[in-house]
């Protein structure tokens, strides 16, 4: 396993990338429109085609001791300790194949991958993947009953590295095609962390969210993000070691707003945002970019408001979609898609 202090370098300002899923039934669809679009191409999950491209499902590969029936993942009931220790022999051996995404979760991937092998031009700098985070995992698969992973800080731990090493091996990938790697990282059962229907607490997301960015760093260079496509602690997040964060700024740019001592010290430190500025849902044909690009710039005055440094925030931004595409009609997918480039070219000018 490698080990590196040096952060990679990041994207140039406002880059353009996807978050993952898309409507499309062959992938051929949404590189074309990526190649066309996006400065970041990003690895489509064909969730159109197949339930295995699903996030959940997409990370079961390598991790321990679990079985799935009828596209709900549980916790095997016997067998988990000898599971365990496979699963760290595995890991401190640095098997990274061994966390190699599953044959029937790769159509998308494979896709990306032989088009990038092919068109230097496809991405010539940077390329993205993702995994589910460990938290939306450990909240979304079943263990004894009706209690979920994420009571069982053993298997929370062994899921968090295990995500962590999906993510080295994604990247590792991306690496040998030449390109700079980002990967990642979605974490859509952090929203409404705090609220009095999450049971999460702070420690949990520090030691699942920041083991698995840690994980993922000691395999080799990467810039790993995350995305959360409602609302969370901003500030905590801001902490755990990403490079990028990922929000949904069309509908919460405000509440991000509401942290501006972390977010500076975030970009001080080296991070990014990647602001999700086009709608998924309430996306229409006669939304516009100039409008877009006015919320954006509103944003960052308001950070600039409050200390900071507004060279510093456009220096640190990306856009993107605000959430995933795979449940959109292909049309309105294409439609968001497109209209990224535009608000970025306002945004520079």
């Amino acid at each position: 396993m490698l080990s590196s202090s040096d952060k990679p370098p990041l994207p140039l300002p406002l880059s353009t990338m996807a978050i993952g899923s898309v409507p499309y039934e062959d992938p051929a669809l949404p590189l074309e429109l990526m190649a066309k679009f996006l400065d970041i191409p990003t690895s489509p999950q064909m969730v159109r085609v197949s339930p295995w491209e699903d996030m959940i499902l997409g990370a079961v590969s390598g991790l321990p001791a679990l079985e799935v029936n009828d596209r709900v993942v549980r916790v095997k009931s016997q067998g988990r300790e000898q599971a365990l220790t496979e699963f760290y022999e595995k890991y401190y051996a640095g098997d990274l194949d061994y966390f190699a995404l599953d044959k029937r979760s790769s159509l998308g991937f494979e896709a990306f991958a032989k088009k990038a092998k092919d068109d230097k031009t496809f991405g010539p700098g940077f390329l993205k993947s993702q995994v589910v985070g460990p938290l939306t995992f450990g909240q979304s698969v079943k263990v004894d009953g009706e209690n979920s992973l994420i009571d069982s800080p053993e298997l929370l731990e062994a899921v968090s590295l295990g995500i962590g090493a999906k993510a080295a091996w994604l990247a590792k990938q991306i690496r040998e095609l030449g390109r700079s790697a980002i990967v990642f990282m979605d974490e859509p059962g952090l929203t409404g962390y705090g609220s009095a229907f999450s049971t999460l607490t702070a420690q949990m997301v520090v030691d699942a969210l920041g083991g698995a960015i840690k994980a993922a760093k000691s395999w080799g260079d990467v810039l790993i993000g995350c995305h959360v496509c409602g609302n969370t602690d901003w500030g905590l997040l801001s902490g755990v070691g990403l490079d990028i964060l990922n929000f949904d700024a069309y509908e919460f740019l405000p509440t991000v707003c509401l942290y501006p001592r972390e977010i500076r010290a975030f970009l001080e430190e080296g991070g990014a945002l990647a602001f999700g500025i086009v709608p998924t849902n309430d996306f229409t044909f006669d939304l516009k970019a100039e409008d877009l690009a006015k919320m954006v710039k509103d944003g960052w005055e308001v950070l600039a408001s409050k200390g900071v440094g507004a060279e510093l925030l456009a220096q640190r931004t990306f856009l993107s979609s605000a959430c995933g595409l795979g449940t959109l009609a292909p049309e309105k997918a294409t439609g968001i898609l497109g209209i990224l480039p535009k608000v970025a070219e306002i945004l520079k000018s």
